[in-house]
């Protein structure tokens, strides 16, 4: 009987060999430890030796315990024992050491020449410390700036307003005042040309002043506008009007209701007729 199947079983079972174990005995102890490789290689064995018909359906099971399925084999079959042969040991001969004898060595008496040490005195210099004086430059004190307030009115500017060019001289066209228009575009032209050079002669402050009145103007006239309140003209009122028996004011809405929306005239027009005929 293979000695690793009998030292299995002494250390799990207390038992001697696989043989004093009976195979319901290996069967309820594979069942208590399901997850246990090395009960199911007992009952492996014992199926081996006793139940040859469930051997090959038990020795798959094992397989998947253990991942060499070689040494399963050999566990199970008993394969592949080698004798074990003890190899004699040559004797080696015993090296002597060799032991150097040790030569006397002449004695040589030392001479000691005496010499006068000579101590030189220490040279002891002090450092001179050089001193630096440094020369203070004389403080430059900056003129303070004055900022003085500046009128837009009576200032005079360093450069020339976009407004005082002259566009058709940078443009290359020249007037001559001796020659009269007598076409449309050359009147706007002279009366155009006239408007700069006034221009040209009011300062800056008359030139804002001129603006800012034309565009309040233009201001007030816009929210004006916007005040006064629209019309409302739809189909709508027209009917309420009809209703309240104004047929007046309701022949008036139909008629600009007939403007605004010409494809729907026809209609206004019969509503007209209508009305008229109550009238």
């Amino acid at each position: 009987m293979n000695l690793q199947i009998n030292q299995l079983v002494k250390s799990l079972l207390q038992k001697e060999t696989l043989e004093q174990c009976s195979l319901q005995e290996l069967e309820q102890f594979a069942d208590r430890h399901p997850y246990f490789g090395a009960a199911q290689l007992l009952l492996t064995k014992k199926l081996q030796l006793e139940n040859p018909e469930r051997y090959d359906e038990q020795l798959q099971k094992t397989f998947l315990f253990f991942n060499n399925p070689l040494w399963v084999q050999h566990l199970l079959n008993e394969t592949g024992n080698a004798e074990i042969i003890v190899s004699e040991k040559k004797q080696e001969p015993v090296l002597q050491p060799i032991v150097n004898e040790p030569v006397a060595i002449a004695t040589v008496p030392e001479i000691h020449n005496n010499k006068e040490e000579f101590t030189n005195p220490a040279l002891t210099a002090e450092p001179t410390i050089e001193t630096v004086t440094e020369k203070q430059e004389p403080e430059i004190v900056l003129p303070a700036l004055k900022i003085e307030a500046i009128d837009p009115a009576t200032a005079e500017l360093t450069f020339e307003p976009f407004h005082t060019v002259d566009y058709f001289a940078s443009q290359g066209i020249k007037f001559k005042e001796d020659e009269k228009p007598i076409d449309k575009f050359g009147q706007q032209l002279k009366s155009f040309t006239d408007w700069l050079k006034a221009m040209k002669r009011l300062p800056v402050t008359e030139i804002t002043k001129t603006v800012e009145a034309s565009s309040e103007k233009k201001v007030a006239q816009l929210a004006e506008h916007s005040i006064t309140e629209r019309e409302v003209v739809t189909e709508t009122m027209a009917e309420v009007w009809e209703k309240q028996g104004n047929a007046v004011k309701a022949i008036e809405i139909y008629g600009k209701l007939s403007l605004l929306e010409p494809s729907k005239s026809p209609y206004f027009a019969a509503k007209i007729e209508e009305l008229k005929k109550t009238i």
